[in-house]
């Protein structure tokens, strides 16, 4: 059996699997509703036009308050389903409190600023991987499938096109909230959270959750043609976790590479910055080799900031 000293699994009597399935109820549940009330504050925005709100959803159709009414109904979608959800899944369910989910280490400057550092050093290294999957190509029998994930491929990146076109600085402050922070709260809530430790309960693997985690959490996203990249962004998440023992630690993290990008690409749109950070086949892999060595450099001391001193403050795990 693998120790696993600062992970925060509880047993709880349904067990990991019934957990995780009860989980997913909830989850669904909170996604049915959050689609529900979304849809309403769209069409509020939209003067109740069902038609325009399909228009514009296909890319079919313009309105002033377009990039608005997405953002309301991106914005309900992920608090009831990831925020929302597993909140009421814990304390229904598993009758615990926000706080049992991080028993490990506090929060500390040093590898908090570690954990931001790492991030935006792993960004240039997995865009190698961005690009290889971006343009993976599938064996012939996988050709039908292919032509509805690239047409799939396509519409979402139109899509958020649409959405990240920020005009002004406050638009991008709502726009940092809505596609940063809640789901680096809500997705690290449920897959960091809740989804790792029941794993790891299954399996008694620290990495075989991590990476499982990872996988699920890049396959909820449903775009093949950025699969690998968001589930190996989805593991070092995993490990923050892991060895801290605390969830702000991988919130910090999601919040920072989703921010990042975010704003890079609204400095990249008003010409304040030379680099376009989508524009991943540019980087010379040179520079991505280094940025994994940077990287490895940083998640070791990370991983020592966590090891070196002090004990978790809650040693009864299981």
């Amino acid at each position: 059996m693998q120790e696993y000293p600062n992970h925060p699994y509880v047993a709880v009597p349904r067990g990991p699997i019934t957990s995780l399935v009860l989980l997913v109820v909830f989850v669904v549940g909170g996604l049915f509703i959050g689609n529900f009330i979304g849809m309403a504050l769209a069409l509020a925005l939209l003067g109740g036009e069902v038609a325009t709100l399909q228009g514009i959803i296909s890319g079919a159709a313009q309105h002033p308050q377009a990039q608005n009414a997405l953002l309301a109904y991106q914005a309900a979608a992920a608090v009831c389903a990831f925020i929302a959800a597993p909140l009421a899944y814990l304390r229904f369910v598993e009758r615990r409190e926000l706080s049992s989910l991080s028993p490990g280490y506090p929060l500390w400057l040093v590898p908090a600023l570690l954990t931001v550092l790492v991030v935006i050093a792993f960004m240039p290294f997995n865009a190698l991987f961005i690009e290889w999957n971006r343009n993976v190509d599938l064996p012939a029998f996988f050709d039908r499938w292919e032509a509805w994930a690239q047409a799939k491929e396509t519409d979402l990146a139109e899509l958020t096109k649409r959405i990240t076109e920020f005009k002004s600085v406050p638009q991008l402050l709502v726009g940092l909230v809505v596609i940063a922070l809640i789901p680096a709260v809500g997705e690290e809530l449920v897959f960091r959270g809740l989804v790792q430790p029941k794993l790891f309960a299954l399996t008694r693997n620290v990495h075989v959750a991590v990476w499982v985690t990872g996988f699920l959490f890049s396959a909820i996203h449903f775009q093949f043609y950025g699969l690998i990249p968001r589930m190996l962004l989805g593991v070092l998440f995993g490990y923050l976790y892991a060895w801290s023992g605390n969830l702000l630690y991988p919130i910090i993290g999601h919040l920072v590479n989703n921010g990042f990008t975010l704003i890079m690409f609204f400095s990249y749109q008003r010409k304040a910055v030379p680099v376009d950070i989508e524009d991943t086949a540019s980087i010379p892999v040179i520079y991505s080799l280094i940025a994994l060595a940077i990287t490895a450099m940083l998640l070791v001391s990370l991983r020592n900031c966590f090891t070196r001193s002090g004990e978790p403050r809650n040693e009864k795990l299981a």
